[in-house]
């Protein structure tokens, strides 16, 4: 197990054994005080032993509560600390820890083993019981390097996740195991019985402050606080930069305090590739550099990259992305730069790579569910007031007054009439997903998605808390995403936008505070009036990413039919995938020029999203025969 892990941690290992049960651990040094790290760790007298994927935000706030000295804690690494805090406190240390961890905790004297994740999910952990023994590993290959555990696909869970559905449960891409959902704990009894529940609660008093000032005063602190936290590192920090709110927020943040200590931030900025036909939808635009490089600008301690990423190919990375990353990774457009940047910052030999992925569900909430629920809430002289206010800043009246507020409550076939209606095609999961028609328009299906909580109309949203917590759990995927970029880049990627304090903030405050007057984003303007440019404030459309996405498929059409025909002939594949279709649309080839919505709808989603699914779905699924073959 630990050679199959050795990619994602090979500074220091470490193994413990006692009688049934044994500890392994890969380490990567990534903190000034992983010097420190002597993992597997033993705690309270022998009772307690412990291994951990950790970084800990919150070390002066631990080290206080515990009673522990300055100078102790400078010879402490987080795995310390965190054991420290399992000592004191056990299961209740959970609600002291901010940061991104997954671990395990063995109690000698209750004979259970526990196995916990942070509230997010920022570090994956999976498992699995066998006969006459129980396995646990930071990513599958760990548990495929034993016999017990064949490398096998869970198709149901494939299915959920070309529709998009959110994951929910334990189920992962690899049948055999389960993951540790984030914010839960698993326990293992002594008698065998195997017990989850979630130990973080995502339920949020509704924060009241005195003033705007104060609302504002709190945001900056906690966001900043969330930058300088994970600044922490041996090495030099890069960031992604967009031209959009929150990755300008999270690089300009992080140029200023770095600045501060002399120290410099080469940020990237994806540019789409020269001379390629740009698709550019309605309120979007297509070449993020114009924006990014004005936060350049702003910041002389900012090396800014332009990433075209030329002689990269649509579908180049499936290989490596499964080697190292373990999951169907569906936007390959993105991927292209997405990966290009990793490898970028690996090469200039860049220990942290910052994002700001989250940013939309906390530093950068809309607030357009406030008319709805001020609506719901009766308060409707309010409402009229703030839908009225929306239509001043490009809104349309049927947007602003039926949209936002009725159509939460509409079912979602009446919804996409309305769509239709305004000009816009409807959203089903024929216009985006490959899976078989029988799947797609079957009852049981559509009965299943609605027990998770998905609307596949993507209908608004009431309330903003709902749609930020949703959103912020749909996937969990952060977890191998970091560590994938570890092993194939060697870059540890941190989101502050992801941090426990700011959701939680975020999650507290009232609505108000992100839609106001009818200007969404509110509270990101005051806050960042003086620090992101006006330039990227005062736009209101959004960057689309990977807009050449068209010119790249065309060249990379050949090589990626060949994968599709091959992944056809699988059992598997062409069982859960509606394969001819999508051979058909390759015979037809994407139109040169910009495609329009339908090419996008086709080629961009299903097609590609498809593709990803049976590539992996063949990576794995090695045991079945084509069908040609079978007798």
């Amino acid at each position: 197990m630990q050679r199959a892990l050795a990619p994602y941690g090979s500074d220091r290992s470490g193994i413990w054994a006692e009688e049934e049960i044994a500890f392994g651990i890969g380490l990567s040094r990534l903190l000034p005080e992983d010097a420190f790290d002597r993992q597997p760790l033993a705690g309270a007298g022998g009772r307690f032993r412990l291994v951990a994927d950790v970084r800990l935000d919150n070390r002066p706030e631990l080290a206080a509560a515990l009673g522990l000295s300055h100078l102790a804690v400078r010879q402490m690494a987080d795995s310390d600390i965190l054991l420290a805090a399992w000592e004191k406190w056990q299961e209740a240390a959970l609600g002291h820890l901010v940061g991104d961890f997954a671990f395990a905790v063995w109690d000698r004297d209750r004979r259970c083993l526990h196995l916990v994740r942070d509230f997010l999910g920022q570090r994956p952990l999976f498992f699995s019981k066998v006969a006459g023994g129980f396995l646990f590993s930071s990513m599958a290959k760990g548990l495929h390097a034993l016999p017990e555990i064949p490398a096998e696909p869970d198709l149901a869970v494939m299915r959920d996740y070309l529709a998009l559905a959110p994951m929910r449960g334990p189920g992962w891409f690899f049948a055999h195991m389960e993951r540790v959902e984030p914010g839960a704990i698993v326990t293992l009894h002594a008698d065998g019985r195997i017990a989850a529940r979630e130990w973080y609660d995502w339920a949020r008093a509704d924060l009241k402050l005195g003033s705007d000032a104060d609302y504002i005063e709190a945001y900056l602190a906690c966001f900043d606080r969330a930058v300088s936290d994970r600044l922490r590192t041996n090495g030099s920090c890069a960031s992604h930069l967009s031209g959009g709110f929150d990755s300008s927020a999270v690089a300009a943040t992080a140029a200023a305090q770095l600045a501060a200590n002399g120290k410099r931030l080469t940020a990237y900025t994806h540019v789409p590739l020269a001379g390629a036909p740009l698709e550019t939808p309605r309120n979007r635009f297509s070449d993020e550099w114009p924006l990014a490089h004005t936060v350049a600008e702003k910041y002389p301690n900012i090396d800014h990259v332009a990433v075209e990423a030329a002689d990269r190919m649509i579908g180049g990375d499936l290989d490596n992305h499964f080697h190292y990353f373990e999951y169907p990774a569906l936007n390959l457009c993105n991927l292209v730069w997405g990966r290009e940047i990793s490898r970028l910052a690996g090469r200039q030999r860049h220990a942290v790579l910052l994002t700001g992925a989250m940013g939309n569900m906390t530093i950068s909430l809309s607030g357009l569910e406030l008319p709805a629920q001020l609506f719901r809430s009766g308060r409707l002289i309010a409402w009229f007031k703030e839908s009225l206010a929306l239509t001043r800043t490009g809104h349309s009246l049927a947007g602003a007054f039926v949209w936002r507020t009725f159509c939460t409550m509409l079912p979602g076939r009446v919804v996409n009439a309305l769509q239709s209606l305004r000009g816009n095609h409807p959203t089903t999961l024929d216009t985006f997903c490959g899976l078989k028609r029988e799947v797609l328009h079957s009852t049981e299906f559509h009965a299943h998605l609605r027990a998770l909580g998905y609307d596949h109309n993507f209908r608004p949203w009431s309330s903003s808390r709902a749609m930020a917590r949703f959103v912020l759990r749909r996937t969990d995927l952060s977890g191998v995403e970091t560590l994938g970029n570890l092993a194939a880049f060697g870059v540890d990627t941190r989101d502050p936008t992801s941090d426990r304090r700011l959701v939680e903030l975020t999650q507290s405050m009232p609505a108000s505070v992100f839609l106001r007057n009818g200007q969404m984003k509110w509270i990101y303007h005051q806050a960042f009036a003086e620090r992101v440019p006006a330039q990227i404030r005062a736009e209101r459309k959004k960057g689309y990413q990977a807009a050449d996405w068209g010119e790249r498929f065309r060249r990379a059409a050949p090589g990626l039919q060949e994968t599709m025909k091959r992944a056809a002939r699988h059992s598997t594949v062409a069982g859960l995938i509606e394969t001819d279709d999508l051979l058909a649309a390759f015979e037809r080839g994407l139109p040169e020029g910009v495609p329009d919505e339908a090419a996008t709808s086709t080629y961009r989603l299903k097609l590609l999203r498809s593709l990803a699914v049976s590539h992996f779905l063949t990576k794995i699924d090695r045991g079945n025969m084509p069908l040609d073959e079978v007798a």
